[in-house]
C-alpha cells in the first residue's frame, strides 16, 4: 500500500545509517512534527504505528496519527478516521508533485515523505531535524479549564504568511480488527489525532497571543506553524493534559 520513498535528499548523510533516535542531538529550540497517515485497513501500517508510539517518548518529537478512509473498500471502516486527514495527504502530494497517496506514509515537519513502516529512515531523518533549530518560537498553555492560550513572538515578518493549525489528540486508541486486511490483530494508534483547526495566519511581524478553545480529544493540544497549508514546519508546541 505504498510507493518509493522520495525527498531523502535532507537527510543528513551520515544519520542515514541510524538505527535509532538520539533525544540529546535536539536544544530546547527544536521540535520535529512527525504525521503519519495510517488506516486501520492497510496491513502495511502497523510497523508504522509501532514507530510512531516509540517517537512518543523523544523529547523534541511531536508525533501524530492521521487515520485515513479510502481503504475502508476492503471491508472495515476506520473510525478514527477524519475527513480532512486524507485531504491533508493529497495536498502535501500534489504540494510535492507526486502522483500518488499511500500508506502508512510519514511527512517530517511538512518538507519530507518517507514510508512509516521503514524504521531506520525513519529514525535518521527525525535526527536529521532534530538538529535544526525552530524558526518560530511557539509557546501553548491553559487559559482556563475550557481554552488554552497561544503566543508566537515577532519575528520580523515572513515571506508569506503561515497557517497556525490547533490540533487535539487522543494519547492512546486500541482497536480490535474484525475484517479486512488485519482481521483478528489488536492495534493501539498513539496521539491520535481527533481536532484540526485553522486557528489564524500570521505574517510574523507582530507578537500573536490566541485564546481559544481547548481541542476535541483528551490527550492534549499541538500548536503548529506552517508555511501555508502544507509547506515548511517554522515550529510547535504541545501541551499534554
Amino acid at each position: 500500500m505504498y510507493s518509493v520513498l522520495r525527498n531523502l535528499k535532507k537527510i543528513v548523510p551520515a544519520l542515514v545509517l541510524a538505527t535509532g533516535i538520539h533525544s540529546t542531538s535536539a536544544s530546547a529550540e527544536s521540535t520535529v512534527v512527525v504525521e503519519l497517515f495510517t488506516s486501520q485497513g492497510c496491513s502495511s501500517c502497523p510497523p508504522a504505528d509501532r514507530v510512531l508510539t516509540e517517537l512518543q517518548s523523544v523529547k523534541g518529537v511531536l508525533p501524530l496519527s492521521l487515520n485515513v478512509d479510502y481503504w475502508d473498500y476492503l471491508g472495515w471502516e476506520d473510525d478514527l478516521a477524519l475527513p480532512g486527514n486524507a485531504k491533508r495527504q493529497r495536498s502535501y502530494s500534489r504540494k510535492q508533485r507526486a502522483r500518488n497517496i499511500y500508506t502508512p506514509q510519514i511527512m517530517i515537519e511538512g518538507k519530507m515523505d518517507v514510508i512509516g513502516n521503514r524504521r531506520s529512515q525513519v529514525m535518521a531523518a527525525v535526527n536529521a531535524y532534530l538538529a535544526e533549530p525552530d524558526r518560530v518560537a511557539v509557546s501553548i498553555a491553559p487559559f482556563d479549564a475550557s481554552s488554552v492560550r497561544v503566543s508566537l513572538p515577532a519575528n520580523g515578518g515572513l515571506r508569506e504568511q503561515a497557517v497556525i493549525w490547533l490540533v487535539g489528540y487522543d494519547h492512546a486508541v486500541t482497536k480490535d480488527i474484525g475484517r479486512g486486511e488485519n482481521a483478528g490483530e489488536s492495534i493501539t494508534y498513539s496521539n491520535v489525532v481527533r481536532d484540526w483547526q485553522e486557528a489564524a495566519r500570521w505574517d510574523g511581524s507582530q507578537t500573536l497571543n490566541l485564546t481559544m478553545n481547548r481541542p476535541k480529544g483528551d490527550g492534549g493540544a499541538v500548536v503548529i506553524v506552517q508555511m501555508g497549508e502544507v509547506g515548511a514546519i517554522l515550529g510547535a508546541a504541545k501541551l499534554e493534559y
